[in-house]
């Protein structure tokens, strides 16, 4: 704690740390009021500037959708000192398990994950999720990974060389970044960039555990686009998606290692 507290000596007004919300090996999230303003500020850990991620770049693109109102509000970024802060939103986790008393409306999801999707890719928007996978395919060189970076790799590329044209994407949809309040508010941007639309149908999808009625509300909700809502591409989508998840993870320990 006193580390940290000496990290926000240079954060430029009053800001007073509260509980700790999340913590990992990129980053630390807490609680705090910053100028009489409940916010949340992250804390980066070196390994953060050793992933192909941008906080540059993701403080500029939750600047150019704040129009939206579906993400934070941004109230500082300083990529040097490893702090972002923004305004804290409160709400509720969504759970679509039909076996449950709460009933969020997965229609109402996929408007707003469509109002994102239909959103102009900001101007010198960096290809985040293009610069992971090239990451990804130099740690995972070696023999004992070389195979399961090449599934993953092919995979994405033939899914991906299917014409769709290729939208401004989350590319990190699961349950602890979507919360409700009267709306969805989508959290945690910085992987967000170009890419393919069924990357976060399909996230959504192996997140919830949803099923095909489900896929179909949220597809009402979106514009029912049948195009990027066919089932079967979406598996395949959802299984691309568990191989990254095993590459994501083997990386980090490669990365830790080298720290």
């Amino acid at each position: 704690m006193e580390l940290l507290l000496k990290r926000i000596e240079s954060v430029p007004g009053k800001c007073i740390l509260d509980k700790e919300l999340s913590s990992s090996l990129i980053s630390q999230v807490y609680l705090c009021r910053f100028n009489d303003t409940k916010a949340v500020i992250r804390f980066d850990s070196p390994l953060a500037s050793k992933l192909a991620i941008d906080r540059e770049n993701e403080a500029n693109l939750l600047k150019n959708i704040t129009h939206l109102d579906l993400s934070p509000e941004l109230l500082y970024s300083n990529q040097s000192s490893g702090i972002m802060i923004w305004k804290y939103i409160s709400g509720n986790k969504p759970t679509f398990d039909q076996n449950t008393s709460n009933t969020f409306s997965l229609i109402e999801l996929g408007r707003s994950l469509y109002s994102i999707h239909s959103s102009p890719i900001p101007q010198n928007c960096k290809n985040i999720f293009f610069d992971s996978m090239v990451l990804y395919k130099e740690l995972l060189s070696d023999a004992s990974n070389n195979l399961l970076i090449k599934e993953a790799s092919d995979l994405y590329d033939d899914l991906v060389d299917d014409g769709v044209k290729k939208i401004l994407s989350h590319n990190d949809l699961h349950s602890k970044n979507i919360i409700w309040n009267s709306k969805y508010y989508f959290l945690d941007w910085e992987y967000a960039g170009k890419n393919h639309p069924c990357f976060d149908i399909a996230s959504l999808m192996k997140s919830f555990n949803l099923d095909a009625d489900q896929i179909h509300d949220l597809s009402i909700g979106y514009g029912h686009n049948l195009e990027i809502f066919d089932i079967n591409i979406l598996q395949k989508w959802s299984k691309f998606i568990g191989l990254l998840e095993q590459v994501w993870e083997i990386s980090l320990t490669k990365i830790l290692k080298n720290l």
